[in-house]
């Protein structure tokens, strides 16, 4: 008798357990959420907002359309080559496979802070310029916070995210994605000031 007992609790554990998981797997579910259009204007302008995970869903598949160019600024950009669930690494994959698709990819990535140096971001670093990409790894003291991308001089991403698993999967977060070769010109000239590319 104290067996069967003993075996029911267990069993009640594991059900409970595995309700548990399904509940867990369905609040996290990686299907992407329909970005939000926030405004739609003249001139083919377009805003959406980006929450949490919408970003990253929306900036893959414009990187994977991408034609002409992609230019990133990124705070912190983390490529972490063991971990094969890492969503930053499909987006830094992503800058290659556009790169041997023709596409001017150029980034830069801050390095040297007012605080210190940022030994994470060198992996991305080595791991691009390893395979052609154009990268800037930003030794200025100066903190470059931004969060940058531009696609064919004509979509901008700009907001909270970083390139880092934390940001891209785990993190409140919040960004837009602008359609719109005026406010697109505005951040070229910026980088080129700034930057140089």
């Amino acid at each position: 008798m104290r067996i069967l007992k003993a075996w029911s609790k267990i069993v009640i554990f594991i059900a409970g357990l595995i309700c548990g998981m399904l509940i867990y797997a369905l609040t996290v579910s990686e299907v992407p959420q329909q970005p939000h259009e926030v405004y739609s204007g003249g001139a083919g302008l377009q805003i959406h907002v980006l929450l949490d995970r919408d970003y990253y869903h929306s900036l893959l598949a414009d990187l994977r359309n991408s034609t002409k160019s992609v230019k990133v600024v990124m705070y912190s950009m983390i490529y972490d080559e063991k971990d094969h669930f890492d969503w930053a690494n499909d987006l830094i994959r992503e800058l290659v496979n556009a790169k041997q698709r023709g596409v001017d990819v150029r980034v830069v990535i801050e390095y040297r802070t007012y605080y210190g140096y940022m030994n994470d971001n060198l992996p991305a670093y080595d791991y691009l310029t390893s395979h052609g990409v154009y990268v800037k790894l930003d030794n200025e003291t100066d903190t470059d916070h931004l969060k940058l991308v531009l696609i064919d001089d004509e979509v901008v991403y700009i907001g909270s995210h970083n390139w880092s698993e934390s940001a891209l999967y785990y993190n409140r977060e919040a960004s837009v994605k602008i359609i719109s070769k005026e406010v697109a010109n505005i951040f070229i000239d910026y980088l080129k000031r700034n930057y140089g590319i």
